[in-house]
């Protein structure tokens, strides 16, 4: 913090009022005194929050505080009621705004620049008001006395509550990503909608309402019945979940919102929660925990309790750290958080509940969410016309039409002296970009990227959102400091700095995804060469970390024991670091193979490839945002690097599954047999995603030397486990361009894996459930998929000639242009199938079901008999010379 209130210290607001030259009688004197005293606290607060954007070692501190004293001299303070009641309105605080605005031009700030952090102090100082109240009350007692305020009759719950409201409300003040502006000036208010049932002409059909996401909370908290206590907020990483959390928090805060009921609220990121207990002893240790005093009493006690509250539980797909499967938490959160609210509403709605997570997340536990409209899904800035003749959205008063990209960047332009209308056009010209600018966080990210040219956008064809988290990265390195050394990276260069957070990202992901402690940074950072990177800092290693920590986006967020604890501000940063260090992992695996394969005395071999894969991707399991950012991170490289990769990689599967994972090999070794079995799981997973990652991108074969025709079945047993819903783990996505040629997956539950590419010449799938597998263009030439449910199977472009489909299930598949020559149909049902341009010639066909299938362009032979074709219509494209 910057020392600005050195002027204040050690005196008592008596001595103050003195020192100031205030003459007037006592109590005017001490509330001068407390104005003064949080106005500079405000402005200290707010100038080291934007210490990016100045040189805080330049700053002419005693300048600022001359100025003030002037400010104050020249105004009456009216002492009545409304100085508490709504602080930011007394006149004094504009003119201490202007002269704060006049402080920051006079340090080289442009006018608008300095505006837009100098419009944030009203927020700042009523925080710094409530804290100065409550940390000095008894140098304020003559004043609290004269005065009929809030602050003067207030309990102490309701003192405490008074600072929590102006924590909230300050927290979207705060400065995002290093800018002079916070979340409340750039915030966009978001669209969503909720899903309904309707019957049309006899059949159902789901619609996409369309609403105002805060309109649609506003009205639930107002009308919401005693058994309608849950509203959850669903989308996709960076959708604005949490920012809409956070701003409707300080909204229902704020006591001059006139748009939104005004009621306590209880914001809970739900990663800071152990869940080990009950629920109620999962607050209390969040309450305990705040050693900044900065929460109010704990409302779920009954003697603190409010008539009304609502509780923000923020990140339901962060709760997987209690040692469980993320979705079984979560699940069984929703599940104590309902019992709770029927006892806490049992006569009256008191206690509401708003929840966000991930989309998957809430997918899982959409069962316990049955009423209509309980979960709002978020909608991006823009609507692609693709997207929306896919889905059948309702929206009122035009609110869908509205591209809020444009609006956006108006502010941006604003907030930024930048000269933007609206989306820059160079934007708007590729698929690919159009689809990350609808995405809050992705579009802020690509700002950032446009205004500092680091990528070129006019000739991306293929535009990787990778790029952009890359240039974010070259962009903090090189902030302010490009030209000479910075006081906290010193001599690092970019490719060590990278490389740290990388590890840092891996301690996060090792412990809950987001979070990680100093200690934890350091027991990754201290391994190998990264050692003598941290040597550059002259504090020690630890302070060193603490150091990095906050020049890349980290906050610190309390304690675990004695040991500080750092967080992500956004969970995508860790997750797509941890996808760089997974990569670079295969190509040192795959470079120090090699070595040994050609001298033995140097390199690895491929126990130690296997042992630094398993302490590398053993602890936690990979999930599919970090496979995403992983099979990007694989399309930055050249087609030879990854087709050597994917080599690489099929060898160690096939060492794997022959002599099995060196678990003996990890120093120390795990205690646990089931900590050993977890590892196991989890290792073989990340290795087959990541080959999946690489096959996405060669397109070829992933030959893998199965040394039994069960082997492979096995190993997808060990990774699954006993299905308990319909939710698959990762694996079943990963399976694409496989060589399981002449396996064995007899009745193999393969329920909506990905098999796209895959050669299974020879397979046995009898009786397996296919149904709705990804199967495009996948071998399965005298395939046995006898018996089988092949449902909603995407087979589009599938060679399946020869194959038994002796009475599979196929109604509803996708079909077009598949070579089914001399397959065995005998008794299969394609009711429903998309046959369109498919190759029939030679089948066996008795008793088929076609009712309702799409046979346009279909070829065949022409020994057809119409008794094998039920539900043939005459009207089919079928050759004349056809005998019926």
């Amino acid at each position: 913090m910057i020392a600005v209130t050195f002027f204040c210290q050690g005196f008592s607001a008596l001595e103050m009022s003195n020192a100031l030259g205030i003459q007037s009688n006592k109590v005017e004197a001490i509330a001068w005194v407390l104005l003064q005293r949080s106005l500079l606290q405000a402005m200290s607060d707010l100038t080291s929050d934007c210490k990016d954007s100045l040189n805080i070692n330049k700053l002419n501190l005693k300048m600022l505080c001359e100025q003030l004293d002037l400010t104050i001299e020249k105004k009456n303070l009216p002492l009545d009621s409304d100085f508490f009641k709504n602080p930011k309105k007394i006149p004094v605080v504009e003119d201490a705004k202007n002269c704060y605005l006049l402080w920051l031009q006079s340090h080289g700030l442009q006018r608008a620049i300095a505006e837009v952090l100098a419009n944030r102090l009203p927020r700042y100082f009523v925080f710094a008001l409530v804290q100065q109240w409550m940390t000095n009350s008894h140098e304020y007692a003559l004043l609290h006395d004269a005065i009929a305020s809030p602050f003067a009759t207030a309990n102490e719950r309701e003192w405490a509550w008074m600072r929590y409201s102006g924590w909230l409300q300050r927290k979207v003040d705060e400065s995002m990503f290093g800018e002079l502006f916070g979340l409340r000036q750039i915030y966009i208010r978001l669209r969503a909608y909720y899903k309904r049932s309707v019957k049309v002409n006899g059949s159902k059909r789901t619609e996409r309402i369309v609403v105002d996401l805060e309109k649609n909370i506003k009205e639930w908290l107002e009308y919401a019945h005693h058994n309608d206590a849950i509203r959850v907020i669903c989308g996709g990483p960076g959708c604005g979940k949490s920012s809409f959390s956070r701003m409707l928090a300080a909204k229902l805060t704020d006591e001059e919102n006139e748009e939104l009921p005004t009621l306590p609220v209880l914001f809970v990121p739900l990663y800071l929660l152990d869940l080990s207990g009950d629920l109620l002893e999962s607050m209390r240790d969040f309450f305990q925990a705040d050693l900044d005093n900065i929460l109010p009493l704990n409302p779920l006690e009954k003697n603190n309790a409010e008539h009304r509250l609502l509780i923000i539980f923020d990140g339901l797909d962060e709760l997987s750290m209690q040692g469980k499967v993320a979705a079984q938490v979560a699940k069984d959160f929703v599940s104590e958080v309902q019992r709770k609210l029927l006892a806490f509403n049992r006569q009256e709605l008191r206690v509401f509940v708003l929840m966000t997570g991930r989309e998957l997340t809430v997918q899982a536990n959409k069962e316990e969410f049955r009423k209509e409209g309980q979960i709002l899904h978020v909608l991006p800035y823009y609507r692609t016309r693709e997207d929306l003749e896919k889905h059948i959205y309702v929206s009122e008063s035009g609110l869908l039409e509205q591209d809020q990209r444009q609006c956006w960047w108006k502010k941006y332009g604003r907030l930024k002296s930048k000269p933007y209308n609206g989306l820059p056009d160079i934007l708007n010209q590729r698929e690919k970009i159009v689809e990350i600018t609808a995405q809050p966080l992705l579009n802020y990210l690509l700002a950032l990227s446009y205004e500092c040219n680091t990528i070129d956008f006019l000739s991306k064809n293929d535009f990787n959102e990778n790029e952009i988290y890359h240039s974010l990265l070259e962009q903090v390195y090189q902030r302010d400091w490009a030209n000479y050394q910075h006081p906290t990276l010193g001599n690092i260069r970019q490719e060590e700095f990278e490389r740290i957070l990388e590890e840092i990202a891996i301690a996060c992901w090792h412990g809950n995804g987001r979070t990680a402690t100093t200690l934890q940074i350091e027991k990754r950072c201290t391994s190998g060469s990264l050692k003598k990177l941290l040597n550059v800092f002259e504090d020690g290693v630890k302070a060193s970390i603490t150091q990095l920590l906050t020049a890349f986006y980290f906050r610190q967020t309390g304690f675990q024991g004695s040991e500080a604890t750092f967080e992500f501000t956004h969970k995508s940063f860790g997750e797509y670091l941890t996808a760089r260090r997974i990569l670079l992992e295969v190509k040192l695996i795959q470079q120090q193979l090699e070595q040994y394969r050609e001298n033995s005395d140097i390199g690895w071999d491929e126990k130690e490839c296997l042992k630094r894969w398993v302490m590398l991707c053993g602890p936690s399991k990979m999930d599919e945002y970090l496979f995403s950012f992983l099979c990007d991170e694989i399309r930055l490289n050249a087609l030879d690097q990854v087709q050597r990769w994917q080599k690489t990689l099929c060898d160690l599967v096939s060492y794997m599954q022959q002599c099995s994972l060196p678990m003996e090999k990890l120093s120390p070794r795990l205690e646990k047999y089931i900590d050993e079995v977890t590892y196991s799981r989890n290792a073989s997973e990340s290795l087959l995603a990541t080959l999946s990652g690489c096959a996405l991108f060669t397109k070829e074969i992933s030959s893998i030397n199965w040394h039994g025709v069960s082997t492979f079945g096995n190993l997808l047993s060990t990774i699954q486990g006993q299905r308990v819903n319909h939710e698959n783990p990762l694996v079943f996505a990963c399976l694409n361009h496989l060589n399981l040629n002449r396996c064995n997956l007899l009745f193999r539950d393969l329920y909506m894996a990905n098999l796209e590419g895959a050669n299974l010449e020879g397979t046995n799938l009898e009786g397996a459930n296919l149904q709705e597998v990804n199967l495009k263009a996948a071998d399965l030439r005298m395939a046995n998929l006898q018996e089988t449910s092949l449902q909603r199977i995407n087979l589009e472009g599938a060679n399946l000639e020869g194959a038994n489909l002796e009475g599979a299930n196929l109604e509803g598949a996708n079909l077009q242009r598949a070579n089914l020559q001399r397959a065995n149909l005998q008794r299969a049902s394609l009711e429903g199938a998309n046959l369109e341009g498919a190759n029939l010639e030679g089948v066996y066909l008795e008793r088929t079901k076609f009712s309702r299938a799409n046979l346009k362009n279909t070829l065949w032979s022409k020994e057809i008999h119409r008794q094998d074709l039920i539900g043939i219509k005459s009207t089919l494209n079928i050759p004349d010379s056809t005998e019926f």
